[in-house]
C-alpha cells in the first residue's frame, strides 16, 4: 500500500494528493491521510478513494498521535509526504528513520526561512529516498538535491477526464445565450470569503449583464444564491470560464495554465507558501495578472471577459509521470 500524507487543513495538499492517488490506485491500494476541513466533500465526489480524515480542529498533540497511529497500522510500502518533510507538527521526524518503506517527498515551494530554520536540506537528504517537484518553479529550495526529480504539474483531472461543456453549463446554470462566464474560485481560509464576495459585488456593479459565478464550499457574503455553486474539483468548470478570479495557490495556478484560461490572482499571505512569487511567475508565462483590491480584480476580470470559451486542453498530467517514477524507483 502507498500512504499519502496530505495534512495542511485546506484544499491544496489534499487536492494534490488526490491527483497522485487517482493515478496510483489503478495498480495498487492507496490511502490518503488528511486533516482538511474539505475532506468529506472530496470523498463524496470520489467515493472510490480511500481517505482517512483526521479532525481539522484537533489539538496538535492529538493530531501527531493520530498520524503516528495511522502509519503504524497501515505499514505502507511507500510513504508519500506532501510539502512538509517533518510533518505539519514535526510528528514524522521520529518515524521516518524506523519506517521500512520507500519515502517520497512532494516538494511544493517552501519559504526559504523555514527551510533554513528547520534544517530541511539535511533532514530530507538523511530521511527521504526520492523528492518529486510537481512543476517548474516549485522546487527552488531542494531542487538541486541529487534525489530530486521534476515533473510537469500534477492535476486532479487528466485532459481526457474532463466533463463536456453541456454538463458544465448545467452545473453553472448558465443561460442559453451565455457560453462562458467569469468564474470566482473562493477557496482558501474562511476569513478570506469577504474578499471574494466583494469581487463578485464589484463585477455586478460594473457590468450587471456579465455572467459571474462563484464556486466555493461556503457561499461568500453578498453573493446571490443562484450564482453560488458548491462543486469540486473546480477545474472541471474552467471549460465554461473565459477568466478565473482566485488565489495564487498551487492548484488554481496550475489548473488555469493547463486550460489556458486567464487568472486574476490575489496572492494570500501564507506561513510556508509564497503565493506572490507563484503569481508573478505565472504572469510571466501566461495571461495572468495580480490584483490585491477587490475593485481591481473585478476590473481585470471584465477586461479579460469574452463570451467565448477556451479550446479543449491538451495538457499532460504530471501525476502520471510521478507515479511511474515512484514505481520505477521501488523496482530498482
Amino acid at each position: 500500500m502507498w500512504l499519502i500524507y496530505a495534512l495542511g487543513g485546506g484544499w491544496g495538499h489534499l487536492t494534490r494528493a488526490v491527483a497522485l492517488a487517482s493515478v496510483a490506485q489503478v495498480d495498487r491500494p492507496v490511502r490518503v491521510l488528511t486533516n482538511s476541513a474539505y475532506a468529506s466533500l472530496i470523498a463524496a465526489a470520489m467515493p472510490a478513494l480511500d481517505v482517512v480524515m483526521l479532525n481539522p480542529c484537533a489539538q496538535a498533540e492529538l493530531t501527531r498521535r493520530a498520524v503516528q497511529r495511522v502509519i503504524a497500522e497501515c505499514r505502507p510500502e511507500c510513504l508519500v509526504v506532501d510539502t512538509f518533510p517533518r510533518g505539519i507538527g514535526g510528528e514524522l521526524a521520529g518515524v521516518l528513520g524506523r519506517l521500512d518503506a520507500t519515502k517520497v517527498l512532494v516538494h511544493r515551494d517552501l519559504n526559504p526561512r523555514y527551510v533554513t530554520s528547520a534544517g530541511l536540506r539535511e533532514f530530507v537528504t538523511a530521511n527521504y529516498d526520492l523528492v518529486l517537484v510537481p512543476g517548474a518553479g516549485e522546487g527552488l529550495e531542494l531542487g538541486d538535491l541529487p534525489i530530486t526529480v521534476a515533473t510537469t504539474p500534477w492535476l486532479v483531472r487528466s485532459a481526457d477526464q474532463l466533463p463536456d461543456r453541456s454538463a458544465v453549463r448545467s452545473v453553472l446554470r448558465l443561460s442559453p445565450c451565455d457560453d462562458a462566464c467569469i468564474l470566482v474560485c473562493a477557496s482558501g481560509n474562511k476569513d478570506e470569503l469577504d474578499w471574494y464576495g466583494a469581487v463578485y459585488s464589484a463585477i455586478r456593479e460594473l457590468n450587471g449583464a456579465a455572467p459571474v459565478r462563484v464556486v466555493s464550499a461556503e457561499r461568500p457574503p453578498s453573493c446571490a444564491e443562484e450564482h453560488s455553486i458548491c462543486y469540486w474539483p473546480a477545474m472541471d468548470l474552467f471549460g465554461c470560464a473565459s477568466v478565473v478570479v482566485g488565489g495564487a495557490g498551487y492548484n488554481i495556478v496550475r489548473e488555469c495554465a493547463a486550460w489556458g484560461v486567464p487568472l486574476v490572482a490575489k496572492p494570500w499571505p501564507r506561513m510556508y507558501d509564497r503565493q506572490e512569487l507563484r503569481a508573478r511567475n505565472a504572469g510571466a508565462h501566461a495571461r495572468s495578472t495580480i490584483a490585491h483590491a477587490p475593485e481591481a480584480a473585478a476590473k481585470s476580470a471584465l477586461e479579460h471577459f469574452e463570451r467565448s470559451v477556451p479550446e479543449p486542453p491538451r495538457f499532460v498530467n504530471g501525476a502520471i509521470d510521478a507515479v511511474r517514477l515512484v514505481a520505477r524507483f521501488r523496482s530498482n
